[in-house]
């Protein structure tokens, strides 16, 4: 670093810890951004810090940063004007750069963790899940044992999908520092997409008195992955009581705090339980985000809480929006927008309508381009939950049975999906078949029910 003092080299430090460790205390970095009238470094992270808010105001913050940065970069070195550069480029949209940049930085100086992490949230809102693990893999070659690398490689390798290597670098992590939340993030990943379901319940528990002193968001999103796990062992009652207690209401303005919120009680909807009106109170968090389309994987799950609220000028003013949004996308985005954001937004506002028949046909417009929309394999199972629950109420039985069958095929632990196959077996005449999907199913409830911890 150049022209760094005690002082701020301390804040430095202060930032990567509470950063990669999820704490609660970034606002304290920010002050000391604010401060320092020397070190580019200090600026330039403070501005990353907002921008990853995914807000209007974060991004006008981030431009206030910024222009101290630049005022402060005579003498910078290479790699704080590679910061600098990436910093710029994501402020200006051209997110696709400044990953570049940062995988390049990463390449250079693979003991940067922030420049690793900043560079796999580019990636992870572009779906790439290919550099996601590119990165992770330069940052562990250079330092396996050091500490937070381990959750950042193994949440690279679970997004492609090499699901024993990724829990297994984990759970080492994990038995040097079993305080770190990322990790326990990529074993929940793990066992989740391989219908582990006890076993990650069991798991998730016996860690999370360790995310107390975690900002907002992994504490709220580590006990989502929990309630989803609860959701396929047909313990929703459960699932509804952490998202009152432990999932809504943190910090409802953030985010990814209301995404949590909208795709817990959307599943929970999916599985036939009444939410009230729990709609209500996340939409009314939801309004100022119109007009934003930073990341298209956000946006859907804006739209689809508004939908379910019944903000109807809201959805359409929205959705005009989201239209215009992909008209001006650069190239490198385009698919995201225009292929994947504008048909999966009108599909799913078609579902809360209750037009099930026109939610299925622009969904599965969207199905093969949604990867670029952002988010995790566990998160955008979200759109295809969606898109199935339209097939299953418009009547499209093959189109249904395919993608039940397939769910089935890669987990074969979940009851409900066993019984929605006996539903549709029975509706297009398979009886034997129907009969056996509705045994396996009760089978595997009672083996839960003996299993469960009283």
């Amino acid at each position: 670093m150049s022209n760094a003092g005690t002082e701020a080299i301390a804040s430095l430090d202060f930032l990567r810890d509470e950063w990669l460790g999820f704490g609660s205390r970034l606002a304290d970095f920010v002050a000391a951004a604010e401060r320092e009238e020397r070190c580019v470094l200090l600026p330039v992270l403070a501005a990353n810090l907002v921008l990853s808010m995914n807000s209007t105001e974060g991004r006008t913050l981030a431009a206030r940063h910024l222009a101290r940065a630049r005022a402060l970069a005579a003498g910078a070195n290479e790699r704080e004007q590679a910061w600098l550069a990436a910093t710029e480029a994501w402020l200006a949209g051209e997110t696709d750069r400044s990953l570049r940049l940062h995988e390049d930085m990463v390449a250079r100086w693979p003991r940067d963790l922030l420049a690793g992490k900043l560079g796999q949230l580019h990636a992870f809102n572009a779906g790439d899940a290919e550099a996601l693990l590119r990165i992770g893999e330069r940052l562990h070659a250079a330092d396996p044992e050091g500490r937070f690398v381990g959750g950042l490689h193994a949440f690279g390798l679970a997004e492609c999908h090499r699901l024993d290597e990724a829990e297994q670098v984990a759970r080492q992590a994990i038995d040097r520092d079993r305080r770190d939340p990322w990790c326990h993030h990529a074993v929940a990943h793990c066992l989740e997409a391989r219908g582990r379901l006890l076993e990650g319940v069991a798991f998730l528990e016996s860690m999370a008195d360790t995310w107390e002193g975690c900002n907002s968001f992994m504490y709220t999103h580590n006990w989502w992955h929990l309630a989803l796990l609860l959701i396929d062992l047909d313990r929703t009652d459960e699932a509804l009581d952490l998202f009152d207690r432990r999932i809504w209401g943190i910090a409802p303005d953030f985010c990814e705090d209301q995404i949590n919120a909208v795709s817990l009680l959307a599943r929970l909807e999916l599985r036939g339980i009444d939410v009230g009106g729990r709609w209500r109170a996340v939409a009314d968090h939801l309004r100022t985000r119109l007009h934003e389309h930073y990341v298209p994987f956000l946006d859907l799950q804006y739209l689809y809480g508004l939908a379910r609220a019944g903000e109807r000028s809201a959805v359409t003013e929205m959705l005009a929006s989201l239209e215009d949004r992909a008209e001006g996308a650069r190239p490198f985005e385009r698919e995201a927008w225009a292929d994947a954001a504008v048909p999966a937004a009108h599909g799913m506002a078609a579902y809360a309508a209750g037009d099930h028949g026109e939610a299925a046909r622009l969904l599965g417009q969207a199905m093969p381009h949604l990867q670029k929309v952002g988010g995790s394999t566990a998160q955008r199972a979200l759109f295809g939950a969606i898109h199935l629950g339209a097939l299953r109420r418009a009547g499209w039985n093959d189109a249904a049975l395919a993608r039940l069958q397939a769910d089935e095929r890669e987990r074969p632990s979940v009851p409900w999906t066993k019984r929605a196959l006996g539903d549709l077996y029975r509706r297009v005449g398979r009886t034997e078949q129907a009969l056996a999907a509705e045994f396996q199913a009760e089978q595997l409830a009672r083996r839960y029910a003996r299993e469960q911890p009283t």
